[in-house]
């Protein structure tokens, strides 16, 4: 499926696929584009899907191109359509102009669908290694941050910011303005990658394990950081213009879930966001990893915590209940762990 999906061969490959499915060789179309398409090491799918170019509700249109195209190269002249005149057109020299005004059409069609394909995929390419240079300068300034940390923290940072796809996904997120709420922010990287887009911004993070919160107060020193040892149920704050909660609220019984989410709702500033990543239960074997994962982790702690993953669909409920703008962005992580990211916006004043 990805073989060839450069710029250059995935446009010969829809070149390829246009102009086989534009020339009339009806019931051979298909396998001759496959069959260039591997002589050529060209992209097999892209150029099968090419063909159907060809299709019930194009087929008339591009007949009738191509015999038009074919009496103007072989007469001079378009065929006229006055229905006088197309009594007296023979069929055999029609032929002859259909075949050959195909391959003009095939060539013509081809060409303009390569050029696009180019111009789609080269803007693609750009924004791609645009998107991963910003990926490595984030990653540089956070694992800066962490230098004087202890080791096994270092590590940790490093690791976490190469393999969670979130920060990726944090970079190309309209995070909003005013302050960023972390709940559970663990070591504080989400609220280091905030930092990264906005070095003013004002960061707020809580969690229950001290030692984290300590590694993140002094790794955050440079940034405009305010880091609590307190539960995300109780922690207090107001008018926040980003609440992230990562990997968190299946800690925490059904009620209290939802109720959380219903208090961040309220706590935002109009206009603000709430960001939160839960567990994708239909993802197959990724979501059962993910879950067993998860429960693995509780069984190691010496807490009596016990996972409880909710539906998407009961925390969509909720956060749309609350009256917030909600998207979701499914993804697996490079681990492979299965998560869903919800986005939820506070409408503004002018938008209520």
């Amino acid at each position: 499926m990805k073989e060839g999906l450069t710029p250059g061969r995935a446009s010969a490959a829809v070149f390829v696929g246009c102009f086989v499915g534009v020339i009339p060789i009806y019931g051979f179309q298909s396998v001759t584009a496959v069959a260039l398409a591997a002589i050529l090491r060209l992209n097999k799918p892209l150029t099968f899907t090419a063909t159907f170019v060809n299709n019930p509700i194009l087929q008339p249109v591009l007949i009738f191109s191509s015999v038009e195209l074919g009496q103007l190269a072989l007469r001079g002249r378009f065929l006229p359509l006055a229905l006088s005149d197309l009594k007296a057109v023979e069929l055999e020299p029609q032929l002859a102009a259909w075949l050959v005004g195909s391959i003009i059409l095939a060539s013509l069609l081809g060409a303009g669908a390569a050029f696009a394909t180019f111009a789609f995929l080269s803007s693609r390419q750009r924004d791609e290694r645009d998107r991963r240079v910003l990926q490595r300068e984030c990653s540089r300034f956070v694992n800066s941050l962490f230098v004087k940390c202890a080791r096994h923290d270092r590590g940790f940072v490093k690791w976490k910011m190469r393999l969670d796809k979130l920060f990726g996904l944090f970079l190309t997120e309209d995070l909003g303005n005013g302050p960023v709420v972390d709940l559970g922010c663990g070591h504080g990287l989400a609220l280091a990658v905030a930092g990264f887009r906005d070095p003013g911004r004002r960061l707020i993070g809580c969690d229950l394990d001290a030692r984290r919160i300590e590694t993140a107060r002094r790794a955050l020193q440079p940034l405009r950081a305010e880091l609590s040892l307190a539960d995300v149920r109780n922690f207090e704050f107001r008018d926040a213009g980003l609440i992230v909660i990562i990997d968190v609220l299946q800690y925490l019984r059904p009620e209290e879930q939802l109720t959380l989410l219903r208090r961040c709702c309220s706590l935002l500033a109009p206009g603000g966001r709430l960001i939160c990543r839960i567990h994708d239960k239909n993802r197959g074997i990724a979501s059962l990893f993910s879950l067993g994962l998860d429960r693995l982790l509780c069984l190691l702690r010496p807490t009596d915590q016990r996972t409880t993953v909710l539906s998407s669909a009961e925390f969509s409920l909720a956060l749309r209940n609350a009256g917030m703008v909600l998207r979701e962005q499914p993804f697996i992580n490079r681990l492979p762990l299965a998560h869903i990211l919800l986005t939820a916006e506070k409408p503004s004043v002018q938008q209520g």
